[in-house]
């Protein structure tokens, strides 16, 4: 939805805010991602949730699954857990299912760099490296 659509539905719904017309839940981003891309849809999802006062909202409903790529869904179910967590919010029970951990871990800008990947595994939040995914500690910062 972009800025236009979202005055739209905001005349047509009084009493709405533009975080809550344009907030993502996390079960439509498979949907998005195949429109755009993931990045965008989850940059989305990520600056509408920081924004929300529904947050458990936007979370609680796993998404779809065989749209993405397995590596995109574990960064979801990822970043749910630790947005969650540092929320102080009931972590939704979909994120520990079996489908969002990979066999083989992934590591930022698919380093190869054996310094990097060490680093990389210290400073992962839990969350992540739980699925075997090593971006380092500032994952979810948006600038």
């Amino acid at each position: 939805m972009d800025l236009l659509d979202a005055a739209i539905q905001i005349a047509k719904s009084p009493g709405q805010t533009i975080h809550e017309v344009m907030s993502l839940k996390v079960k439509d981003i498979p949907t998005i991602a195949e429109q755009y891309d993931f990045t965008h849809a989850f940059c989305a999802f990520l600056d509408g949730f920081l924004q929300s006062p529904n947050k458990m909202e936007l979370i609680a409903e796993q998404p779809l699954l065989g749209r993405m790529e397995p590596r995109e869904y574990c960064m979801l179910a990822s970043a749910v857990h630790k947005l969650a967590n540092d929320n102080s919010l009931e972590v939704p029970h979909w994120v520990f299912e079996k489908t969002y951990t990979l066999q083989e871990p992934v590591y930022a800008l698919d380093t190869k760099n054996p310094d990097y990947r060490a680093f990389l595994r210290e400073t992962s939040p839990i969350e992540y490296r739980l699925r075997n995914l090593f971006y380092g500690e500032n994952v979810l910062k948006r600038v």
